[in-house]
């Protein structure tokens, strides 16, 4: 349990730890904290003035539980929503590259464009050959028509100028081949081809990465996998010190069979680019609705076996010390569960009292 409050003390706000803290090294080097003796009834000797006829003075208050969400705590890291490599689709060589590494790119745009050779020249043969074959098929359907050419050398005719059609858009086709495009939004990233160098089919000029949305991925252990699903509203904490929200995409059905960790993303609006990828993300998924308590850190305090918990009143004056888990901070107080809906928490004065013992308060208020 030790190592868990250590854990705490290293996740929590500096504020939180700090007391923590103190309270750890005040039982590990004072002894400050007294034997839990669930049998003691003793009356507690400490300073005169914190007497009142031989019983110890201490400082409660009355807490009320609250609907608490729960949340699921990941580390992870920003990542690009896709990113591809744009290739050439033909042979030859880079005639111009129209943007810099870094800038953004519109689907359709124009990137890297090849050199167009011969195909020019095969898309205008492909249009004369194309005219051709539509004057023999209009030379035959009238031929027909007068009965001078059998139906057989009609459809010839047709087929004919058909195929010329498709040898057009084929060539076309080449000719735009030339120029290598943006297959959607995003930031042409990478660079890899110069003016002057020769593409093969399959060489890239580049590569084009869309961070619009930015996705936050992360790994769920076992225990927590249930409580995240698709659809959930999460946020996260970048480590620029932005705080994001997106929503839950993905969640895999598979564990790492290393890690025994399910991966899962979380996607965030990025419109203008301005959230990075590869960035340190602290990520709060909602888990649950819970009751729970909000109370000052001070009034946390160890038992002997280093447990975390808090001494309360019950049975009128008699103190009792109750382990607590810790849900989250809140500002200057910390959220709890583990205890009564409503409890009477010693805040002062806790750790001159045991288990057991027989008290004297005085209620604070809730401003207290």
């Amino acid at each position: 349990m030790r190592h868990f409050l250590l854990l705490y003390i290293m996740n929590k706000t500096v504020k939180t730890s700090l007391i923590t803290l103190v309270a750890l090294l005040l039982w590990m080097f004072t002894g400050i904290f007294s034997n839990e003796d669930k049998n003691s009834s003793s009356i507690i000797n400490i300073e005169s003035d914190n007497l009142e006829n031989g019983s110890a003075l201490v400082s409660a208050r009355v807490f009320n539980a609250k609907p608490k969400i729960s949340f699921v705590v990941l580390r992870g890291r920003t990542e690009a929503d896709r990113d591809v490599f744009i290739a050439a689709e033909t042979t030859g060589i880079v005639e111009n590259i129209y943007f810099e590494k870094g800038e953004k790119v519109s689907k359709g745009d124009i990137i890297c464009k090849q050199s167009v050779d011969a195909r020019k020249a095969k898309v205008d043969e492909a249009n004369a050959l194309m005219r051709q074959r539509e004057l023999e098929w209009q030379a035959s359907k009238t031929l027909v028509e007068k009965g001078y050419r059998s139906q057989t050398q009609l459809a010839a005719s047709s087929a004919a100028y058909d195929a010329s059609k498709a040898l057009v858009k084929q060539m076309e086709q080449e000719l735009d081949n030339i120029n290598i495009r943006a297959p959607f939004d995003g930031i042409f990233n990478e660079k890899h081809a110069e003016i002057g160098d020769f593409l093969s089919i399959g060489k890239p000029c580049g590569k084009v990465v869309d961070y619009n949305p930015i996705k936050i991925t992360a790994q769920v252990s076992e225990k927590e996998i249930l409580n995240v699903k698709i659809g959930l509203i999460g946020s996260a904490n970048l480590s620029t010190g932005e705080r994001v929200e997106g929503i839950v995409t993905y969640v895999s059905n598979t564990a790492d069979s290393a890690t025994r960790t399910f991966r899962i993303e979380m996607e965030v609006e990025n419109d203008n680019y301005s959230y990075k990828d590869g960035l340190t993300a602290e990520i709060f998924i909602p888990a649950k609705k819970i009751n729970g308590h909000l109370i000052p850190p001070s009034s946390l305090t160890l038992n002997e076996e280093g447990e975390v918990g808090v001494r309360h009143i019950v049975n009128q004056n008699i103190a009792k010390f109750s382990k607590v888990e810790i849900l989250a901070d809140e500002d200057e107080y910390v959220w709890i569960s583990g205890l009564p809906d409503r409890v009477t928490i010693i805040t002062v004065g806790h750790e001159f009292v045991s288990s057991g013992d027989f008290v004297n308060y005085k209620l604070q208020d809730e401003n207290s």
